[in-house]
């Protein structure tokens, strides 16, 4: 595997993760009622620290492939000066600061005793995703419109990690309806996702077409440009998912008092297969971001 396949993969699972603990955080413990929070929390724990050691292992696996990619191959992986050397470049400036976020993330996480360690997991996951702005095509620019790629960037990253994020505490949240005593809770909680849900996509789509003016200055229309035409797939994946979404939200939700478990099925089916769509563009991300935008 070359350096830049391992990079690509490394990222992936590096935005994968942090995007899953920022959506967990943030379904668990913002939308979801008091008392019937702390339950959700307990469900999806063993997903929350997978994700955890996951981002806590790239985090560190993006440093050294960098030391690899300056250095002199596989061999400077482990070169600590070749790390320190890495660590005074824009991307180790930052990364200096991500990789803090993410050792008291981790520790964080560890605490499961701390009474505000879902406040704190939602901070360190949101300082990580912010981070990510300051890196890669985002900080191509200098001055105001810098600046504004920047923040644009950011609401992007956000908008994307609630609408990824979210996906598999939902389909957590669909087993509480079955039980009475907590179905009132979980509708609640699937109702503020659902609202949420709506400005997220909205800002996903409206926020990618920005960084797409900023960075290409033209619609992606060049498909002899890899970069664009990777974009391109990226853009109908996207729409897809949209499509998805719409779907469940408005054919298949009204349909659940009628016939709740046939169409409770088909539900979590098409909400398995927007989670897989979503794969799909992350690993499309990694994967262009690598490359020069032309």
């Amino acid at each position: 595997m070359s350096l830049t396949a391992l990079f690509v993969l490394c990222r992936f699972a590096h935005f994968a993760s942090l995007m899953q603990i920022f959506g967990l955080s943030v379904f668990c413990s913002l939308l979801a009622p008091a008392g019937f929070s702390a339950m959700l929390l307990r469900k999806n724990q063993t997903l929350m620290m997978w994700s955890g050691a996951v981002a806590a292992v790239t985090s560190v696996g993006m440093l050294s492939i960098q030391a690899m990619l300056m250095g002199n191959g596989w061999s400077d992986g482990l070169n600590l000066n070749v790390w320190l050397l890495v660590l005074t470049t824009t991307f180790g400036e930052v990364w200096r600061w991500h990789l803090l976020l993410t050792a008291a993330l981790m520790l964080v996480l560890l605490m499961d005793w701390l009474s505000v360690r879902n406040l704190l997991v939602f901070l360190c996951s949101l300082g990580l995703l912010l981070s990510q702005a300051l890196i890669g095509h985002a900080a191509m620019h200098d001055g105001m419109l810098g600046l504004f790629h920047r923040l644009n960037h950011m609401v992007h990253l956000l908008s994307a990690a609630y609408w990824f994020g979210c996906l598999l505490p939902l389909l957590a949240c669909m087993y509480y309806t079955r039980k009475p005593e907590l179905r009132p809770f979980a509708i609640a909680t699937l109702i503020r996702f659902s609202s949420w849900g709506h400005v997220a996509v909205a800002l996903v789509i409206l926020s990618g077409i920005v960084n797409t003016a900023i960075v290409l200055q033209r619609w992606p229309t060049e498909l002899t440009s890899l970069y664009q035409c990777l974009l391109v797939i990226k853009i109908l994946l996207v729409g897809i998912m949209a499509a998805v979404a719409v779907y469940n939200r408005y054919r298949l939700v009204p349909l659940m008092g009628k016939d709740s478990g046939h169409t409770e099925r088909r539900f979590v089916l098409m909400t398995w297969i927007e989670w897989g769509l979503a794969l799909l563009v992350l690993l499309l991300v990694s994967l262009f971001a690598t490359l020069a935008p032309r």
